[in-house]
């Protein structure tokens, strides 16, 4: 449940923060997790070292780490590599994590 989840989410994470800093409200609003699944995904992200965060102007603010802008894309699949798209010897069975 959590992969799925930091796939996709972290995923439009990293893409809104390709352009930059942004506001923490801001890309709260860009991207399409809320509440704690929010937290949940930003705080991954923080922890893998992809992202930090600092303040400026009293206000909250991420960016990529150096890290985090050459960290490779999987065209929707999100932040980390999938190993193919079939597991082990049955031909036909999908491996999402």
């Amino acid at each position: 449940m959590f992969g799925r989840l930091m796939r996709l989410g972290g995923y439009q994470v990293l893409e809104s923060l390709k352009s930059g800093p942004i506001k923490v409200s801001q890309l709260r609003n860009s991207v399409s997790l809320y509440g704690s699944a929010f937290d949940f995904v930003l705080s991954q992200l923080v922890l893998a070292g992809l992202v930090r965060k600092f303040e400026k102007d009293d206000e909250e603010y991420v960016e990529l780490t150096d890290l985090g802008k050459s960290f490779p894309y999987y065209w929707g699949y999100g932040p980390y590599p999938r190993h193919g798209s079939f597991h082990g010897p049955h031909h036909g069975h999908h491996g999402w994590w």
